[in-house]
């Protein structure tokens, strides 16, 4: 697997442990998070990553309690230079009982930087439409 879509596994894993210190590792600052409905955030260092902006599983957890974690179903390079690499990614949640979600689809971005791979922007486009 390529380093780019290494550091994007490594990263979706950290948020399905809850892994905050591994986690705050996986991203490139300042990072941005948007979400359909309408969640935007900025964290500019690692440091403030769950103090003043909130982690990724508390955000879920707000709109689904019985979250336990994340699948991917598909992976897909977008575009590709040897600065960043944008994948649309496609997942279901999965709640504690194992029952999957919706499809949903998201774009996340990774950087290269500093010498390693980060995930620099995620955007949730949310529920896939019937039209895909």
């Amino acid at each position: 697997m390529d380093p780019a879509q290494t550091a994007l596994e490594l990263h979706a894993d950290t948020i399905n442990r809850r892994a905050a210190e591994e986690y705050r590792r996986t991203m490139h600052y300042p990072f941005t998070y948007q979400n359909y409905n309408g969640v935007a955030l900025t964290i500019e260092r690692a440091e403030d990553c769950g103090v003043s902006e909130p982690f990724p599983w508390d955000i879920i957890l707000r709109t689904d309690p019985e979250w336990s974690h994340t699948d991917f179903e598909s992976v897909e390079v977008l575009a590709r230079s040897i600065s960043s690499a944008v994948f649309k990614v496609s997942f279901r949640r999965v709640d504690n009982q194992g029952a999957a979600s919706s499809l949903y689809d998201a774009i996340w971005i990774a950087t290269h930087r500093d010498e390693r791979w980060a995930i620099q922007f995620r955007h949730n486009l949310g529920e896939r439409s019937e039209s895909g």
